[in-house]
């Protein structure tokens, strides 16, 4: 017995030995952000299976830290619940060699700065050169972003695994995992406005939103009229939209940690009747490059942060000029008015964007799916259905 036992030590110390070999060899890191979990988004109701969770890896970027040069192969992303596979998807080469050279081109142009609240590269990559294609010199990157995910049973973690080649034939690996959050908070929300309105820029895989960490759950949120537009007449003057001037209410008790109220606003902004969509999105893509470029809360406008428990922070965009009813400091009530909803910022209409948080951090937070309980919806009016999707009409119950 005490051969075998020491045998066994022995075989013990060697298979570790082993494994810390090959992880001292693995020259490929995989890194995420967000990083450490990832929140997926319910559908629910008619025309879908009972469950139904759509995810999205924002950016998952892919360092060599090996001496000589690899060539990434094979990129899969693999989601699992207690460990049993439930889907596998590869990344497509052509993809790889896309977001090679986008970020590659951002990085030589010096715009990534600009984009940073977006890919949030200086909070992860700081320092490190971009490749223009999957061949990675020694400390260079290639990111991917915005993989999409969509799952009938719910898994518990998203594993990527990296294979890599060198010009020698050796093969190295790498690879990391997410832990999947289907988030409920222990707060209870309030809409943040009263009567009838459409969710625009719902966190649905259509959406704008959906595409950025710090805004992935956002809503814009409008009202329409009998016409079926959100604008009475031509829609070239404030005044002319329904929304515009509506009360905006706090969704929970808390505390009023960030206002913003230097914001302007402007007819010149709107699509004009002569203007076609073209032009106007053009116009509106260098206003936003402006914006930018004055600071993050230029592009928010006239904004509201309420802190509430539990770490969770209600973002209130694009307010009126001069609407604003609370101070930094104030201690807010579940339905206070804190101010009117408006078209300051980069906004391209009357619309109330607001989104929850994870920090005051405008530019570095991370968003929350949230849950309202005072709504009903329509059309899937469900009791199951916690959240809103684009295009649905929500209905206050108070």
């Amino acid at each position: 017995m005490k051969t075998l036992l020491i045998f066994s030590v022995q075989f013990m110390l060697i298979s570790i030995g082993l494994q810390s070999n090959l992880l001292a060899q693995s020259a490929i890191e995989v890194k995420f952000q967000p990083d450490e979990y990832i929140y997926v988004y319910e559908t629910k109701g008619t025309g879908t299976p009972v469950d139904l969770y759509s995810a999205v890896i924002q950016n998952i970027a892919i360092i060599n830290h090996a001496k000589d040069s690899v060539v990434i192969k094979d990129v899969e992303i693999i989601a699992t619940q207690e460990e049993v596979e439930l889907q596998r998807i590869k990344v497509p080469n052509n993809l790889l060699m896309e977001s090679a050279q986008k970020f590659k081109a951002y990085q030589d142009q010096g715009i990534l700065k600009y984009y940073d609240f977006q890919f949030q590269t200086s909070r992860y990559l700081n320092g490190i050169t971009f490749s223009q294609t999957p061949t990675l010199s020694k400390e260079e990157a290639i990111v991917i972003t915005h993989r999409t995910l969509l799952f009938q049973t719910l898994p518990d973690l998203i594993t990527v695994k990296v294979k890599a080649i060198d010009s020698n034939g050796k093969h190295s690996f790498g690879k990391a995992a997410l832990r999947v959050i289907n988030h409920t908070s222990k707060n209870q929300y309030n809409f943040p406005l009263k009567g009838a309105w459409a969710a625009y820029g719902a966190p649905s895989l259509i959406s704008h939103h959906r595409w950025g960490s710090i805004q992935e759950f956002a809503f814009d949120f409008v009202k329409i009229g009998t016409n079926g537009t959100t604008h009475e007449g031509d829609g070239d003057k404030l005044t002319d939209y329904y929304a515009y001037g509506a009360p905006v209410y706090a969704i929970g008790p808390g505390k009023v940690i960030s206002i913003y109220g230097e914001g302007t606003e402007s007819n010149d902004n709107l699509k004009q009747p002569d203007e076609t969509a073209e032009e106007y999105n053009k116009r509106s893509a260098k206003l936003q490059q402006e914006f930018l470029a004055k600071g993050f809360s230029h592009v928010m406008g006239n904004h509201v942060i309420i802190e509430h428990d539990n770490g969770e922070y209600s973002h209130y965009l694009h307010l009126k000029n001069g609407s604003l009813k609370v101070k930094q400091g104030d201690h807010i009530k579940r339905g206070e008015e804190i101010a009117a909803l408006g078209h300051s910022g980069n906004s391209t209409e009357p619309h109330l964007h607001f989104h929850l948080t994870d920090s005051p951090d405008m530019a570095y937070s991370r968003s929350i799916p949230i849950t309202f309980h005072n709504i009903s919806l329509y059309p899937d009016d469900d009791v199951k259905v916690r959240h809103i999707h684009y295009g649905q009409i929500i209905i206050t119950n108070d």
